[in-house]
């Protein structure tokens, strides 16, 4: 039955590359394409389902192409079905069929039909990619998919400010969840000496053989694991990006924000269990988290005036009671759970409007002021400042600004002297220099080349660091971006010897992704249009070509899996020592802040309203 797993993700994929081939304007055609997809996978699955059971529901693992593979890495793509698996998929798959269904209607006559169902489709593929994945590496992938999807449905409506600004805020704290993932993987990378399959994770755990040995990264690796599941599952101090998520249309909101996507923490942590099962310091973490979340979340969507920040909060809260549920080992009833909180929510979203009008319309003649001063007393003023803080969100919106990303617009609005001439005559010199000892180490002192890769490392993040923040013409960020990614590649080259084809991999997808970008500047200024990163420009309206292109070379610079620049991530980092937490500070927080700055170049030029009169200007958010 293993060699049957891979079909499970190529089925949705196959589905996702007709759906683009498809013309724009046959609704009909659009629909009936993604709908046989799923129909199709559902099928599959229940064939699968079935003689699973028939054997005795056996785990079942399957190896997958390797991706690339040396004496010291392999990068391969391995999948696994048992009954997180199955729970999982069966309702990933009813769920995403309903609202496909709901979707023909609800986005009829939009000018964004195709690429609503194309960008579910694509969701539905990084999906099945995560459930049925084997191995971080393969887990990964998925995450990368469900990530840049999430930012495109969010942006939907791409001629509104709202929606674009909360889809940059949203996938903002995402690529921190990103990068702890990537990390997670580096470390388990050096601990085991090779890529462990979760089949394996969960022999190990059954044998009662702890997978990690060293002390220190015993708790280490599960709270990274934890972090990146805190941030995907909006638990606290994360909670706030899960409303601003709901910009989008509300079909997307149901299947990604109210019932599957914000419910993948819980699968990770289930997948994770055998890392710290036995680490009773960690159960009791996860169940603080879970419990906190869902009192506050529960407090906040009582006042919420926005019935959809009103059910994300809801969302938010019962899955802060499977965490608690995972930790406490009641995987049977976090599953349950999981099932019963997705297709509620779903239901919930999909009746909302209408739900919402008939709220409104007996509000005007039912409605019966209060019939006393809730001030009266002590518990009474005691509820109205726990009202107030809640309508408020617990200001975790603004703690969240203030802590992660206002110290960072902070030093790099500092950074005065990095500008395209400094570059041109210092850093591109420097570039020169290192390229030339790179390969004569030997005439470098030891000390120098003891420090050198943590030199360059902080090189590439104030040059990160400054494209982040810029705001005058676009090449000249861009140009930033890609001298932010050679000084990590340099970095690395000089932190250990090994084969210069893996710095080669990794830079692969930055220079063609440099060159697609400047070729898009090139068109744009030709056109006369403007390419300022000073507000949004929407050059989407007259571009629609040039916008694609740019998001594939955007997603190409940020390391998605359409390059060999994804797998390059993972073998960099793995040639950075367990002891090395300056160098991996560096270049984790580079990685972080390149994704942002690329997707907000990106935002910037080709999202939000047009900058010509003569186009729509919608003022309000959807």
């Amino acid at each position: 039955m293993n060699e049957f797993l891979p079909y499970f993700i190529l089925v949705p994929l196959l589905g996702f590359v007709v759906n683009l081939t498809l013309p724009r304007k046959r609704e009909a055609v659009i629909f009936w394409s993604a709908i046989t997809t799923v129909s199709l996978h559902a099928l599959c699955l229940l064939v699968f389902t079935i003689s699973w059971l028939g054997n005795g529901a056996p785990d079942i693992h399957g190896e997958g192409p390797v991706l690339y593979q040396t004496r010291d890495n392999e990068f391969s793509l391995n999948f696994f079905f048992d009954r997180n698996t199955a729970v999982y998929f069966w309702v990933s798959s009813v769920l995403t069929f309903l609202v496909m269904i709901f979707s023909r209607y609800y986005m009829h006559r939009e000018p964004g039909f195709k690429r609503f169902f194309n960008n579910v489709l694509f969701f539905y593929t990084g999906l099945s990619c995560i459930v049925f994945s084997g191995n971080l590496e393969t887990l990964f992938i998925g995450w990368e998919i469900i990530g840049i999807t999430s930012f495109f449905l969010i942006a939907f409506y791409r001629d509104r400010y709202l929606p674009v600004r909360n889809a940059l805020k949203v996938v903002s704290i995402y690529r921190v969840a990103d990068v702890f993932l990537l990390l997670g993987i580096w470390i388990c990378h050096h601990q085991f000496g090779q890529s462990l399959s979760f089949v394996t994770w969960k022999q190990m755990f059954s044998d009662g053989v702890p997978l990690i040995s060293e002390e220190p990264y015993r708790v280490i690796v599960p709270l990274i694991f934890l972090v990146v599941a805190l941030v995907k599952s909006a638990q606290l101090p994360f909670s706030s990006w899960l409303p601003r998520a709901m910009e989008g249309p509300t079909t997307s909101s149901a299947i990604f924000y109210g019932s599957l996507s914000v419910h993948i923490g819980v699968f990770l942590l289930l997948r994770t269990y055998p890392l710290w099962g036995d680490i009773l310091a960690i159960k009791i973490l996860i169940v603080g988290f879970g419990a906190a979340t869902a009192l506050v979340a529960t407090v906040i969507a009582r006042v919420q005036s926005a019935i959809k920040s009103q059910l994300a909060y809801s969302s938010v809260a019962q899955i802060g009671l499977m965490f608690a549920e995972v930790a406490l080992g009641w995987h049977t009833l976090a599953l349950v759970h999981f099932a019963g909180n997705a297709f509620l929510r779903t239901y919930q979203l999909l009746v909302s409007p209408s739900v919402l009008s008939y709220l409104i319309h007996d509000q005007f003649f039912n409605f019966i002021p209060p019939q006393h001063n809730i001030r009266d007393n002590f518990a009474g003023r005691l509820k109205l400042a726990v009202y107030t803080l809640s309508i408020r969100e617990w200001n975790l919106d603004r703690i969240m600004y203030r802590l992660l990303w206002q110290p960072l617009k902070t030093a790099g609005n500092m950074l005065e002297f990095i500008h395209l001439k400094n570059v041109l005559y210092f850093f591109l010199p420097l570039y020169a220099a290192c390229l030339y000892f790179v390969f004569h180490r030997d005439e470098l002192p030891v000390d120098i080349l003891h420090n050198l890769p943590v030199g360059l490392a902080l090189v590439s993040v104030l040059l990160i660091l400054k494209a982040f923040v810029k705001r005058n013409e676009a090449p000249n960020a861009w140009f930033l971006v890609v001298m932010s990614q050679l000084f990590t590649a340099m970095a690395i080259a000089f932190n250990e010897q090994f084969d210069m084809f893996q710095i080669f991999m990794y830079l692969s997808g930055i220079v063609i992704s440099t060159g697609i970008g400047y070729w898009v500047f090139s068109r744009l200024a030709r056109a006369g249009e403007a390419i300022t990163l000073d507000r949004f420009h929407g050059h989407s309206y007259e571009h629609p070509g040039l916008t694609r292109l740019f998001m594939l070379a955007s997603l190409g610079m940020a390391g998605f899996p359409i390059t060999p620049t994804f797998i390059g991530e993972d073998l960099i980092l793995g040639h950075v020592q367990e002891h090395q937490f300056g160098l991996t500070l560096l270049i984790s927080l580079g990685l972080i802040l390149d994704g942002l700055a690329v997707f907000r170049i990106y935002a910037r030029l080709f999202l939000g309203p047009h900058e010509k009169g003569y186009h729509e200007v919608a003022y309000r958010s959807s």
